[in-house]
Order: structure tokens, then C-alpha cells, then sequence
């Protein structure tokens, strides 16, 4: 095994000793690196975070029951239009009559005990009248009137507490006809019937969504929807409400629809990945501008939001920028450059064909679609640079010599064009 590692090991080294040895002698021989290049020009450039995701409606309602109880009829099916008001279920209804009547009958038998106090305290309250002018005449003792006083006061708070009886039983009467009146959902707002989760005969409970028995059917207003899509963290801060976006639905690949960000989650939603990997992901929606008929809730899309734009800017392909490592006094001169102590920091560049030569010119990158980068400064457009291929990019240097590869079919000089 030792033994292979070596043979490895010594077969590695004399590869790297060929490959430089006849890199030098390419260079010695005046020998040239082929390349391919490409003319640089004006374009406009859309920067745009894409994210995945589905359609939902911007309306979506839940349809539950407060009161537990058997259904007796479900009058509409899934797909059908309800209006505003149309009754779509009706719950059994016997427990939630024979509690309104029992609570009305309380009500009537707690209004009774309050007529009856009245009527008593009427009687105490003339009892006293009279006692007091009697007392007045001498004619009763002091403890006669104030028995009789007692007498009202006791009343007084009996009628008192009677009379909050009937309060009660009011309440429970109220609630008793509002248990009744659940017993009959009605459409809260004019919809589609997008899903249907019960059937007659089953029973259902209160409760919240997710919970068996406590949904019975979702209405949902499909001429306003919206893509759900989910944003990486590092994305997320580059967005803005209001930012036009391109939405592409799977099903229909060759119609795009034009939205709107309307909401950014405040908060991340945290998903574990692998183990311990943890991706942080922000719900974004985004409003269809004009939803066409055929698109569903719950179909999966995925959505281009522009973030930024430069229109007629000198732009070249992302692969031709390359990184340059330059001395700290250059680098802290460089476009886009900076210096960080005496170390040596990266600063963006491009190859420019002069004279059959690749020289570095240092760039400063702005915007960037899925193709071309913007360039602030360092190009003034018209220049050939180099575009590839990969492999001769990263080994070009400054100064090595080049020849130009056969120009690809419909690739060229170009202005200002379209995304």
C-alpha cells in the first residue's frame, strides 16, 4: 500500500515537471494559448433572485364549526362557486333545540322570581310608609318600623339578585341559539369549493386546522393569487415590496406570469439539512398581476424577482472576470481593490486582446444577470476580452501570447440588447 503511494507520489511530481516545462517552452518557442474572446459592448443588465415555490390564493378560507355534532347535509362538492351566504353545511340539530328550549325556560322561570319579588317588595315598601306614619303619630314602637325597614332592604336585594338571574339566563339563552345557529355554515365569501375534507354522516369537533374533524371544507378566491416561493437568507435582504417578478408555473412552462412582491416574512422559517446544516429560508409572496383560469392552488412555480437594473451599460460575460493578485500598493489603487494590511487581496480583472497578447486590465463589477456582469470602470467598450475556455483562463497571464479561436455561430460584436 506504502509502496503504491509512492509510485502515486513520483508519477504526480513528473506530470507537474512536464506540464511547467512545457508551458516554458510554449512561452520560449513564442508559442500562443488558444482562446476564445468575445467584443465588448453596452447591454441591459437585470439582476434577479430566483426562488421556488407554489401558488396559492391570496383568500383562503378555512370552513369550521364552533359546536361538536353529527353533519346531517353537505349541500355543495368540491369545484363548486358558492356566493356570500349560500348554506353549504347543516349539522344535527336535537342537543342544541333541547338546550335552547331548557335555557329559555329559565329565562321565563327567572323573569317569574323577579315579578314575584317586586310585587313583595311593593308591599313591604307600603308596609313602611305606613309604620313610619304611625311612628310619626306615636301610635307604633321604634322596633315596628324598623322591621319594616328590614323588611324592604331584604327585599330590595332580593330583587336585586333576581334580576342579575335573569341577566344569566339571558346569557345562556344567547349562547344556546348561537350554538344553534353553527348548526347551519354559511359561505363567509363568495369562492370555489377547493377542498372538501368531510362528508355527511361524520362528526365533527371544534378545534384548530390540521386537527381530524375540525376542518370541513376550504373556499378560496382564485381570481387572486399568489406565488408562496421560499428565499435564501443571503437573498432575502435585496428585496423590497413592490419589486416587479416573472413567475413560471410547471405546469404551463410557456406562459410566464408577471407578479408583484407584496409580503416578506419578518422571521425565518429554519430547515435541518444533514444533521447539524441548518438553511434559513424567508417566506416571500408575491401577487399574480393577471392569474389566467387554468392555474390551481398548490402547483409548484418558480419565481425571477428583479432586484436591480442598468440599462445600456458596458457589460461582459461572467466567466471573462477573473481575479488578479496584486502588490498591496497596487491593489489599494485598483478598481475594486482594497488593502488590508500588508496582505495580498484579490482585485477583479479581465484579459484584453492587444496585439496577439493578453493584458490584465484591473475592473470594478456592478449588477450581474445569469450571463453577463456589469463594468463600473476599467473598460470603455469595444475591446476584445478573453471568455475561455476555462481551462486557458486559468492559466493565462499577463502577457502570454494568444491566438483566437474560430468565432462561435451568431456570437460577435453586439450593442444594446433585450434580456
Amino acid at each position: 500500500m506504502k509502496k503504491a503511494f509512492i509510485v502515486i507520489l513520483i508519477l504526480f511530481v513528473i506530470l507537474a515537471i512536464l506540464f511547467v516545462g512545457r508551458r516554458a517552452m510554449l512561452r520560449r518557442s513564442g508559442g500562443a494559448i488558444e482562446v476564445q474572446t468575445e467584443t465588448v459592448g453596452r447591454r441591459n443588465i437585470a439582476q434577479v433572485v430566483t426562488a421556488f415555490g407554489r401558488l396559492s390564493p391570496e383568500i383562503e378560507i378555512n370552513i369550521s364549526t364552533k359546536v361538536i355534532g353529527q353533519i346531517e347535509a353537505i349541500y355543495v362538492v368540491e369545484g363548486d362557486t358558492v356566493e356570500r351566504g349560500d348554506t353549504l353545511v347543516k349539522i344535527e340539530q336535537t342537543r342544541y333545540i333541547a338546550s335552547l328550549n331548557s335555557a329559555q325556560a329559565s329565562l321565563r322561570s327567572a323573569r317569574t322570581q323577579v315579578d314575584r319579588v317586586q310585587v313583595n317588595l311593593n308591599v313591604a315598601m307600603e308596609t313602611f310608609r305606613k309604620t313610619e306614619a304611625m311612628f310619626e303619630k306615636n301610635l307604633v314602637s321604634e322596633d315596628a318600623l324598623i322591621r319594616a325597614r328590614t323588611q324592604v332592604e331584604l327585599l330590595d336585594a332580593e330583587l336585586a339578585s333576581a334580576r342579575d338571574g335573569v341577566e344569566r339566563a339571558r346569557a345562556v339563552v344567547d349562547e344556546a341559539r348561537d350554538n344553534l345557529d353553527q348548526t347551519i355554515l354559511t359561505a363567509p365569501v363568495s369562492g370555489v369549493v377547493v377542498k372538501l375534507d368531510a362528508e355527511a354522516g361524520e362528526n365533527v369537533i371544534t378545534g384548530t386546522t390540521n386537527v381530524p374533524g375540525s376542518s370541513i371544507m376550504i373556499i378560496a378566491q382564485l381570481e387572486a393569487m399568489e406565488a408562496v416561493v421560499d428565499v435564501d437568507e443571503a437573498d432575502v435582504v435585496d428585496l423590497e415590496v413592490g419589486q416587479e417578478a416573472k413567475i413560471e408555473v410547471d405546469a404551463f412552462p410557456n406562459r410566464p406570469l408577471i407578479g408583484k412582491v407584496a409580503k416578506i416574512a419578518n422571521r425565518a422559517s429554519l430547515q435541518s439539512i444533514g444533521g447539524q446544516q441548518t438553511v434559513a429560508n424567508f417566506e416571500v409572496r408575491i401577487a399574480v398581476q393577471e392569474p389566467h383560469e387554468r392555474i390551481r392552488p398548490g402547483m409548484s412555480c418558480s419565481a425571477e424577482i428583479e432586484v436591480a437594473r442598468a440599462d445600456s451599460v458596458i457589460a461582459v460575460p461572467i466567466q471573462a472576470v477573473v481575479s488578479a493578485q496584486l502588490p498591496p500598493e497596487e491593489a489599494e489603487q485598483a478598481p475594486g481593490g482594497t488593502r488590508m494590511g500588508a496582505s495580498r487581496r484579490p482585485s477583479e480583472a479581465v484579459f484584453v486582446v492587444e496585439d496577439g497578447v493578453a493584458v490584465q486590465k484591473l475592473v470594478q463589477t456592478g449588477i450581474a444577470d445569469d450571463r453577463y456582469i456589469e463594468i463600473k470602470s476599467g473598460l470603455d467598450g469595444g475591446e476584445k476580452v478573453v471568455i475561455g475556455r476555462y481551462r486557458a483562463l486559468r492559466e493565462l497571464k499577463d502577457g502570454d501570447r494568444i491566438r483566437e479561436e474560430a468565432p462561435i455561430a451568431g456570437r460577435g460584436a453586439w450593442d444594446v440588447r433585450p434580456n
